[in-house]
């Protein structure tokens, strides 16, 4: 109903006058773009200037008189009916101020029932006796009552004068500000000469003080009423007391309040007054004990204390309530914005909405005006911000309605917001259900394998794992054509080679591809290896199928070491751990392309070939003998993959294409994911498999 009059009215000229740019961005786009456009509605060159100035104060002006004009009306309302109220009333206290009309009969009639009463008075007495009545003198009550009740009418009814002006003033500022057929040379002129009159003036101060005047009425009226109920009756005094005093109470708290919490919504119009008073002897308070430790007698650090806390007050003594309230909010930010975050997200519930946050959430983790965002959207995981990009994800995979473009871009958009989030959970979930699921669209573009890159080294060796499968499936499945340079930096960035390196690779055949099975391969096993066995990804059993479908044409030897080498080192682990482990799994996956490298050599199986489909042969550890072939893999060590590239040999080996035996698991229903034939039923939302919960694990060859 008012405003905080130490806020500084959004009035003034373009030299150097306070202008609020709140709403402003539109106008000064508008017209710039018309500027551009050469819409100049001026000879003169300054016009646009005046014309932007023109339309920022007609936007403060028409806010600024809204504004006005509502309180005026508020006021109007009330002092209509609460004139009429102490009217009524008035009417009928003015009675003790004067003599009544039956005041002289009642004087004489006392007198006569005397006189009859006792027959035996003396004829002096009678004389005695005053033979008029007293002069008037109304009681003192009487006297405080009307006049607190008229007091308070005559100021109610000049609130109600002033609202009316206030209201005439504030259309006729529009009137004179907005000519509608002046240039904007001279409408910025006029505006600006009338705004300086209302600061000049105070006009804020008036417009505040309609308020308090008619607080004053009320408080006044109130006082009556207690001294006339006083004399009257002390039964209904005692219960009118009772609660004038608990309002009164309730005002006082609604008029401090601002001082103590400055996040209050509670404002009187004392309340601007009282934070100046509180604020003014604090500061001076503090100032008398700063000036008094800055002596040697004391510390440092009681001297610095108080002399922070008058610099504090002093600031504040000029801010006023609004600007206080500002200033607070900006100190205790952190808070603040974590709740803004959490309102905002508890009222989303469209899936468009959820996507626009989720697309925010990266560009809020790098924010440099919050305070620690990636520890607010730590506590809001508490309150299912995880389970929510699940949620949002799992329903975009799962729609019909969805386009596979739209798929892509909310993939791209969850991932990047569980990344900068550190939302590991959520990453691995969105991962999964992606490898599990069968998604093309996303396992084939090059620019998800790009978004994908920070996910691969992320400390979580089990959510790297998954984003370097889902890379991995990326460079395999873009044909010859399409590997364009987009292509060829997500293959050096995943396999960590140069681009020189790279040229060699795609130079030899399908070199390139033998690298990228042999870079995730030796990251399934070292995972495996790192004890994570007993909790991995079931949807990694989807990759190595369909990243193993190369030719083996003119293949690098370098490579072909690095492949025995490895696979020397699986088989070693298969013959510890059994059939029903992961190594038994990845050789039974890679066993066409070991035996298309070594056929007419002595490491070749002898109990099956690239045909054979039989679990009882198959599970069999005769039929993955290790390499012994001197130069293929003899030596165990570190691969070259990533090594300088002088290391890669020039050579090239040249071996048959083989296509990869389960080609039909590549190409089966996505929703099924690989064929084994003794895992236990799964489906795509059961993310891990713990195989010391199985008694056996035989993969499908």
């Amino acid at each position: 109903m008012s405003q905080d009059p130490h806020q500084a009215i959004p009035l003034g000229d373009i030299s150097g006058e306070r202008i609020e740019t709140s709403g402003h961005r539109d106008v000064l786009q508008s017209t710039q773009h018309q500027a551009l456009q050469g819409q100049s509605f001026f000879s003169d060159g300054s016009g646009p200037l005046f014309n932007m100035y023109v339309k920022m104060a007609e936007q403060e002006d028409n806010k600024m008189t809204d504004r006005w004009q509502k309180d005026a009306d508020g006021i109007l309302i009330f002092t209509g009916l609460f004139s009429a109220a102490v009217a009524a009333l008035s009417a009928v206290s003015i009675q003790d101020l004067r003599p009544g009309p039956q005041d002289n009969s009642e004087f004489y009639l006392e007198g006569i029932y005397r006189l009859l009463a006792d027959p035996n008075v003396s004829r002096e007495s009678i004389l005695a006796a005053p033979a008029n009545p007293p002069s008037f003198s109304p009681p003192k009550y009487a006297v405080w009552v009307n006049s607190l009740w008229f007091l308070s009418l005559a100021i109610s009814l000049t609130c109600a004068l002033l609202a009316t002006l206030l209201q005439q003033w504030a259309r006729r500022y529009l009137t004179v500000t907005q000519p509608p057929r002046y240039s904007p040379h001279k409408r910025s002129r006029i505006r600006a000469f009338l705004a300086d009159g209302v600061n000049r003036l105070h006009l804020p101060w008036a417009v505040e003080a309609l308020p308090t005047l008619l607080h004053l009425s009320l408080f006044l009226f109130f006082s009556g009423l207690l001294v006339f109920l006083f004399n009257i009756h002390h039964t209904v005094f005692s219960v009118v007391a009772w609660w004038i005093g608990l309002s009164v109470g309730m005002y006082g708290c609604i008029t401090l309040m601002p001082i103590f919490r400055p996040a209050s919504p509670y404002y009187a119009p004392l309340s601007s007054s009282a934070l100046m008073v509180y604020t003014g002897v604090s500061y001076g308070v503090f100032g008398m004990l700063s000036f008094i430790t800055h002596f040697r007698y004391f510390s440092y650090t009681t001297w610095n204390r108080f002399d922070n806390l008058m610099g504090t007050y002093r600031e504040r003594l000029w801010w006023g309530v609004v600007k206080t309230a500002q200033e607070t909010a900006s100190a205790s930010s952190a808070e603040i914005d974590r709740r803004v975050l959490r309102r905002t997200f508890d009222a989303l519930d469209e899936d468009h909405e959820l996507e626009q946050f989720f697309e925010c959430i990266p560009g809020f983790c790098s924010s440099k005006v919050v305070d620690d965002p990636k520890g607010i959207l730590a506590e809001m995981d508490d309150g299912g911000l995880t389970d929510a990009l699940v949620q949002f994800w799992d329903h975009t995979l799962t729609s019909s309605f969805v386009s596979e473009m739209v798929k892509k871009k909310r993939f791209t958009t969850c991932v990047k917001a569980a990344d900068s989030a550190r939302l590991t959970l959520a990453a691995r979930e969105i991962l999964h259900n992606v490898i599990w699921g069968g998604m093309e669209a996303v396992l084939r573009s090059v620019e998800i394998g790009h978004s994908l890159i920070s996910l691969g080294n992320n400390k979580d060796e089990g959510l790297a794992l998954l984003a370097q499968a889902i890379i991995a499936r990326i460079i395999a499945s873009v044909p010859v054509g399409e590997r364009d340079y987009r292509w060829k930096a997500l293959v050096m960035d995943q396999l960590g080679v140069s681009e020189g390196v790279l040229r060699d690779y795609l130079a030899h055949g399908d070199s390139v591809l033998i690298a990228n099975l042999i870079h995730f391969t030796r990251q399934f096993f070292c995972f495996y290896l790192g004890g994570y066995r007993t909790f991995l990804p079931v949807a990694l059993l989807n990759i190595l199928p369909t990243i193993s479908e190369l030719g083996l044409q003119n293949i690098l030897p370098g490579l072909q070491h690095d492949f025995c080498t490895l696979r020397n080192e699986i088989v070693l682990e298969a013959r510890k751990r059994g059939n029903d482990e992961i190594p038994f799994y990845i050789l039974r996956q890679i066993r066409h392309i070991y035996i298309a490298l070594h056929q007419g050599t002595d490491s070749t199986p002898t109990a099956s070939s690239t045909s054979t489909r039989s679990d009882d042969i198959l599970d069999q550890p005769t039929s993955y003998p290790s390499c012994n072939i001197p130069g293929h893999g003899s030596h165990i060590h570190e691969p070259v993959i990533g090594a300088p590239e002088e290391t890669v040999h020039a050579s090239a080996a040249t071996s048959p294409t083989v296509p990869h035996p389960d080609a039909v698991l590549a190409t089966t229903s996505p929703s099924t994911g690989p064929d084994v034939s003794s895992l236990p039923t799964l489906t795509p939302h059961d993310s891990h498999i713990r195989l010391e919960d199985e008694p056996s694990l035989h993969y499908m060859p």
